[in-house]
């Protein structure tokens, strides 16, 4: 088997190598949240997984098989399903870390008011991109999601650090996916997104990634909030 198959699946043990070990240490102590990081995970899981099977059989995106293992499900790569494992659990664990150490950072109306602008944004994307499925779907569930999180007034505490958390965490995800985007490992339909690309990652991907994190931290929270 050529080393190029193992692009992917190494990028994938490459991203959790670090946050799997220091979610041991005694002052972190991520691993005391799998019960919860683990419910976090599998619900998103399931709704990407569908989309990104969809996509995949109606030729919105693709994968390489020079940079896959081989093994597929739903014709979906095994790699591509330890990514919505071992991003989220990536992201998660730099919020949970992003909390501990910096415990003081609360509310901020700006960051809520920003949110509410991204929503009109995507909204208006949404109807602008209504043939280009990539793109349409993307802006429609990130207004959908977003709308309803800003909806729970419970969430407000968690939205400054969630904020931080994803901006910190597009330094690993820029290099993860671009990689990905650049080999190709994923190869998009041109016809299907707005064709706008940050160095090679299309636009919509950063938003992707926004509407997973968001999934997770927000069912993250919620079955603590629960708990308790």
């Amino acid at each position: 088997m050529s080393p190029e198959k193992f692009i992917y699946i190494g990028l994938m043990a490459g991203s959790v190598l670090f946050p799997f070990l220091f979610s041991f240490e005694k002052q972190i102590s991520f691993y005391k949240k799998w019960k919860y990081l683990f419910v976090a995970i599998l619900l998103p899981l399931l709704f990407f997984v569908v989309w990104d099977a969809i996509f995949t059989a109606n030729g919105v995106w693709w994968f390489n098989d020079a940079f896959v293992l081989g093994p597929r499900l739903f014709d979906l790569p095994i790699e591509e399903w330890l990514f919505f494992v071992i991003v989220p659990y990536c992201a998660v664990f730099i919020y949970e870390v992003l909390k501990l150490y910096l415990p003081r950072i609360d509310f901020n109306k700006a960051i809520y008011v920003s949110y509410v602008v991204l929503v009109l944004i995507f909204a208006l994307l949404t109807l602008l991109y209504s043939q280009r499925d990539y793109t349409f779907f993307n802006f429609l569930f990130n207004t959908l999601f977003l709308s309803f999180m800003l909806f729970n007034n419970w969430f407000k505490k968690h939205l400054t650090h969630f904020t931080l958390a994803f901006l910190v965490a597009l330094i690993p995800m820029f290099i993860v996916n671009g990689v990905l985007t650049a080999m190709p490992v994923v190869e998009y339909n041109p016809l299907e997104n707005s064709g706008i690309r940050i160095y090679t990652i299309p636009f919509e991907d950063f938003f992707y990634f926004l509407l997973l994190f968001g999934m997770n931290v927000m069912i993250f929270e919620w079955l603590q909030k629960k708990k308790d």
